[in-house]
């Protein structure tokens, strides 16, 4: 991996840095080299779109978009992807984990809206990450297949879909994620 390459891991609703997958990922790609930050975004106190924004642009700032990969996991799936809408030059890539573009009709609804309210500018979320590559479980209970495949298509992108995957995460097993990995040192 080249040592130049900066990957920011955003978790989700209720989740850490020390969640799920988070740990096995940062170990593993800064034994490539990699530069890896897993911030912590306020939740479910505090979480808002706007807070999330501040603590991430505070993370980044001074790092090389062309040479920083967006990895995010459940609601910091359209988290990473309003990164991608809003930047002025385009990310190495976008990797949306489980991702969706509306809320989800469920209990996370009102902590999840303000990253969801407003409809993407899908040509400047394309425009915002030169690689982009969706995953998802077939069996997620908190986000819909359906809502991943919309994501994915409206990105113009693959979707990977993982059998019996969940919603990729710590409750399905999910400490590491290798098929992840892979894809990350590929852009390396």
């Amino acid at each position: 991996m080249n040592a130049r390459t900066n990957i920011i891991i955003v978790h989700g609703t209720g989740g850490s840095p020390e969640g799920n997958w988070f740990p096995w990922m940062k170990v593993e790609l800064e034994a490539l080299g990699g530069h890896v930050l897993v911030p912590r975004f306020p939740t479910p106190e505090g979480q808002s779109f706007e807070a999330w924004r501040e603590v991430f642009l505070r993370v980044a700032n001074g790092l090389r978009k062309e040479n920083t990969i967006l990895i995010g996991h459940s609601i910091g799936a359209p988290f990473v992807m309003r990164m991608a809408e809003e930047s002025e030059g385009p990310y190495k890539a976008i990797f949306p984990i489980c991702p969706f573009t509306k809320t989800l009709g469920c209990c996370f609804d009102e902590l999840n809206a303000t990253f969801v309210d407003n409809v993407y500018d899908w040509d400047r979320v394309k425009a915002g990450a030169k690689h982009r590559l969706c995953f998802a479980g077939d069996d997620d209970p908190y986000v819909p297949l359906s809502f991943s495949q919309e994501a994915a298509t409206k990105m113009e992108v693959e979707l990977r879909i993982i059998p019996k995957g969940g919603h990729l995460n710590a409750e399905f097993g999910y400490l590491s994620f290798p098929q992840l990995l892979v894809e990350v040192e590929l852009l390396s």
